[in-house]
């Protein structure tokens, strides 16, 4: 037999071992083969080289699958790699555990403002600084809501801390009052609700997001307090009582809001109540008094006052009631738009007609928005180099799909050459005096102060940039019984107080505020007082939180 394999050339050994029949291999119900003869060895060869299944093999041969194996061991017959299609033992053994069949399961993109770490990002402020966030937002909305009204702002803010109910914030405002249409515009998060967002102008904020991380930013402190898992806030404006309640259906993931009205005392400003759990704020936050002071040194105009469980903190009466800057009621100028932020606000225009039931906009109450362009005469040459003299906004514009950007460039290209530039003295100047007031009323010894600004445009865009320096009255007295305060450093944007220092880059070489003043040898125990204020219609701010702004 041997020989005949050799013969065959069939490359392995078939040693006689002594002991063994062939036969023992071979099943009873099955051909009973009294030897392996050349034919077998080689069928056995073959399926055994191309990877059939030990099953099939056994099969074929008329033996057990166990007889194979010892087959292959007896007569040395190659150990096998895995191939492509025959599954391993091991494949084998994973096959046979338990095992389930994933699914895809819906979340609703909502539940973004719902966690912490979301909020986080949106805010761009860590959970200890939401107090700052919330209060600061608030302040912003009433001091532009004043403005546009004409109004010189005057400002309460309330805070009680209590363990038992938690804290309490409230902020009233003599404003116009916030409308029924907006607040039902908060609470809708599919959409974006702001008079600012589009617009390109020396305004504050300008985000669009303030609100609608404020509503649940109660419930997510509750859910880390482990408290009941629901947030209050009670919006009172125009006689009207908006109580919303802002919790999560823990089986569907999405926001539950519910909007209850009742008739409300508050006729004139607004007046928010926010409810929040204790463990955030168990004491005075000195970050949170001195931000809402910080906005007092920014705006002449404002008459801002803060009480903290009863007990008075900040009162500034405004220094000029008639103090004006570029107000969010003024018309914007074109030589502020970019392309991108010019087609954006056409299109805003374009989206909101259809949902207001409005008639459709033209390409001539479009120019009338602009600042230089509400003269006829200039609205006619302009709309006759492009033979829009009735055409509906959304026609010029193009398609949803397919937008006429040659078309537009040029429009936003014959607007700006029909326009002055805005000086940079026009949006708004904080001035000397003021400063001074608040210096001297903070303790800062009036020797020692100083005053700077910079007015410049750039590419048809103001900046004003104004700084105030000098050193507190204690700092200089140097005796032992005397507190000293440290340094103290106000930093504003658009007339807005920041939380923290938004200035971590001033100019090309990258230097923040803080390492300017550490060259200059103003260090952090210093008793010094310094204020950094920049306006510009394009703030470049670099996150949604407003917590840093590029500077050129």
């Amino acid at each position: 037999m041997t020989d005949d394999l050799a013969a065959e050339g069939t490359g392995f050994q078939l040693a006689e071992t002594s002991g063994v029949n062939p036969s023992v291999f071979t099943k009873p119900e099955k051909k009973s083969y009294t030897s392996w003869t050349p034919e077998r060895l080689q069928l056995l060869k073959d399926m055994w080289s191309r990877g059939d299944s030990p099953p099939a093999i056994a099969e074929a041969l008329g033996v057990t699958v166990k007889a194979v194996y010892e087959i292959r061991s007896k007569y040395r017959l190659p150990v096998r790699k895995i191939t492509p299609g025959r599954p391993s033992r091991l494949a084998n053994r994973v096959r046979s555990r338990p095992r389930i069949k994933r699914v895809a399961f819906e979340t609703s993109r909502l539940m973004e403002f719902c966690t912490r770490r979301e909020l986080e990002n949106q805010t761009a402020h860590q959970i200890d600084d939401w107090g700052c966030v919330l209060v600061k937002e608030l302040i912003d909305n009433s001091l532009d809501a004043s403005e546009e009204a004409e109004i010189a702002p005057v400002i309460n803010i309330s805070v009680i801390s209590n363990r038992k109910i938690g804290t309490t914030y409230v902020i009233e405002d003599n404003g116009p009052g916030i409308p029924a249409a907006t607040v039902a515009g908060i609470i809708d998060y599919t959409t974006r609700t702001s008079s600012r967002e589009a617009y390109v102008s020396p305004t504050r904020g300008a985000q669009g997001n303030a609100l609608k991380t404020i509503l649940p930013m109660g419930y997510v402190l509750q859910s880390e307090a482990g408290a009941p898992l629901e947030s209050k806030t009670l919006i009172e404006a125009r006689g009207v009582a908006h109580t919303i309640r802002f919790s999560v259906d823990r089986i569907r993931m999405e926001p539950m809001i519910e909007h209850h009205k009742a008739s409300s005392d508050i006729r004139v400003g607004t007046r928010i109540t926010v409810l929040w759990p204790h463990y955030l704020l168990d004491d005075e936050d000195e970050s949170l008094i001195e931000l809402v002071s910080n906005f007092a040194w920014v705006n002449p105009h404002l008459g801002i006052h803060m009480s903290w469980n009863g007990v008075e903190r900040v009162n500034y009466t405004a220094s000029n009631p008639a103090w004006t800057k570029w107000l969010p009621s003024n018309p914007t100028c074109p030589h502020w738009y970019d392309y991108q932020r010019f087609e954006r606000y056409m299109a805003a225009h374009i989206a909101r007609r259809p949902k207001k039931g409005r008639a459709q906009f033209t390409v001539r109450e479009f120019l009338s928005e602009f600042r230089g362009l509400t003269s006829t005469i200039k609205q006619k040459a302009i709309l006759e180099e492009f033979a829009a003299s009735h055409m509906p906004l959304a026609e010029f514009f193009g398609t949803s799909k397919r937008v006429n950007t040659k078309r537009i460039g040029k429009l936003l290209e014959s607007m700006k050459r029909h326009t002055k530039k805005v000086p940079a003295q026009q949006i708004g100047v904080i001035g000397e005096d003021h400063f001074l007031k608040l210096f001297m009323a903070d303790g800062g010894d009036p020797e020692t102060f100083q005053y700077r600004r910079k007015f410049n445009v750039i590419d048809g865009v103001p900046r004003v940039m104004e700084f105030a320096f000098g050193v507190h009255a204690a700092g200089l007295k140097r005796t032992d019984d005397l507190a000293v305060p440290g340094r103290r450093l106000i930093n504003a944007v658009n007339w807005s107080a920041a939380i923290g220092n938004p200035f971590r880059s001033l100019g090309r070489l990258g230097e923040g505020a803080e390492s300017l003043l550490t060259d200059l040898r103003a260090y952090r125990d210093d008793p010094i007082i310094a204020v950094l204020h920049y306006a510009c219609p394009r703030a470049a701010y670099l996150d949604r939180g407003k917590s840093a702004i590029a500077l050129d």
